[in-house]
């Protein structure tokens, strides 16, 4: 029996395993491979990129409201392959950003769950993610968002904070690392730092013994943290973008406020979440099933380590909380829930699968391939919702029929994607007029034309 077990421990994390994840990776993003531009958000970060390529600095001279490492990124891919071919590198990296995110959370279960979990439990954490965070329309799955950014640096804060947990002595510069992780993963999106809290709660009830041990945590993990926030200031001040920055990074806690009408919450947040969970369905009862037992104090002796399944409870508990924020429930929140999901499914998973392995097998094939069928198909499907796209490319033919390259181009509307196709530069500080006219996204000010914004 021990020999089975190490047998299985050692297959589950060769080489060989490893490479057929990356693969499967790349698989199943291959759509975005083909299609240079997913969604109006990548239309948005890539204009801004440009722009900063070309000497405008952002928040100053270009605007959008999110933190500012998605459009450096953006930026650099350009720089490297052009609007076209940086396309395609940034959706080679989301691919790699995956791998590397699922590569981590394989790491943690197989650190922190306890000997009496299936050694394949690892592998199947890195799966699920792999798998699940493609079970969404491609501009929610495929496209290089913030939240697929900010789960790397995130997960390995997680790593970080849990190896100096575990020892249950200070390890301040492992917990310095966390927090500079968080710092670096808010730059992605602000709601990382949520993380902080986490750890915060967790080292309290840790070290509720020692209070200063607690303040000694908080302490590192704060002073990890601000070390990076105070370098992304110091570049705004260095380009004289400090006050804009502040501006813009205020304007987010109106962008909440505008999308938290009680009735509009519930009437979004109804299909939206049946959508994402539907679209998962394996991950998600396996994950709550799990979560909800670790609650109620039953869990099963060979499936987790209890006092990590708390931890990654209250992770599943905080991110939940950070999806929430402004009431959008746009499908792309939720890959931020898709990690801790992963984690917590995975014993379970790696216990079916020795069981039950058809189940399994169809659980992640079937949604897997048909939204892979969708992204190939997206602009049809759409179109027969009955939300088509735009005709852009009749409108970018026109525009570049009356218009010489270095034109400015200004579209009063929400058609970033136009800037993307027509390669002209910015007429004004703004890729799309929403900031202009108080529209807000996914709100009643969108689709109700009597509604004064």
């Amino acid at each position: 029996m021990k020999q089975e077990a190490l047998a299985a421990a050692s297959a589950s994390g060769t080489p060989r395993h490893t490479l057929w994840l990356f693969v499967l990776c790349l698989a199943l993003r291959a759509v975005s491979f083909a299609r240079p531009c997913l969604s109006d958000d990548e239309a948005t970060y890539c204009v801004v990129g440009r722009e900063m390529l070309s000497g405008r600095v952002l928040y100053r001279d270009v605007v959008d409201h999110k933190p500012p490492l998605i459009y450096v990124t953006y930026a650099v891919t350009q720089a490297l392959g052009g609007p076209i071919g940086g396309m395609i590198i940034i959706h080679l990296l989301t691919a790699l950003v995956v791998f590397s995110t699922a590569a981590l959370l394989a790491f943690v279960v197989r650190r922190f769950t306890g000997s009496a979990v299936s050694p394949r439990a690892p592998f199947f954490a890195a799966l699920l993610y792999v798998v699940f965070t493609t079970t969404l329309f491609s501009f929610d799955a495929l496209a290089a968002n913030c939240e697929l950014y900010m789960m790397l640096p995130l997960v390995g804060s997680v790593a970080l904070y849990l190896c100096s947990a575990a020892e249950m002595r200070l390890r301040p510069s492992l917990l310095a690392g966390a927090g500079a992780l968080v710092g670096l993963a808010m730059f992605y999106k602000y709601q990382g730092g949520i993380h902080l809290a986490l750890y915060g709660l967790h080292s309290a009830w840790l070290h509720r013994r020692h209070p200063w041990r607690v303040l000694a945590v908080w302490g590192a993990l704060g002073a990890g943290c601000a070390a990076i926030l105070g370098l992304g200031v110091a570049a705004l001040v260095h380009f004289d973008a400090w006050r804009a920055g502040w501006f813009w990074f205020r304007f987010n806690f109106a962008y909440i406020r505008d999308g938290m009408s009680r009735s509009e919450v519930v009437a979004r947040a109804v299909p939206r979440i049946s959508f994402v969970v539907g679209g998962a369905l394996f991950l998600w009862v396996l994950g709550l099933g799990a979560a909800l037992r670790v609650m109620r104090g039953r869990t099963l002796p060979d499936e987790s380590d209890v006092a990590f399944d708390r931890f990654a409870v209250g992770w599943l508990l905080v991110s939940a909380f950070a999806v929430t924020a402004g009431g959008r429930f746009f499908g792309h929140y939720f890959h931020q829930i898709t990690a801790p999901l992963a984690v917590l499914a995975a014993p379970r998973a790696a216990r079916l699968w020795g069981a039950r392995r058809k189940l399994v097998v169809a659980a992640l094939a079937v949604p897997a391939a048909a939204f892979f069928l969708l992204g190939i198909g997206q602009p049809r499907v759409m179109a027969v919702a009955g939300q088509p796209e735009p005709d852009y490319a009749a409108m970018t033919a026109f525009i570049q029929a009356h218009s010489q390259p270095d034109d400015g181009l200004f579209v009063w509307g929400n058609l970033p994607v136009l800037y993307f196709d027509a390669g002209r530069p910015l007429g004004s500080r703004f890729a799309f007029a929403n900031y202009l006219t108080g529209l807000s996204p996914a709100t009643r000010s969108q689709s109700d034309p009597s509604m004064d914004t």
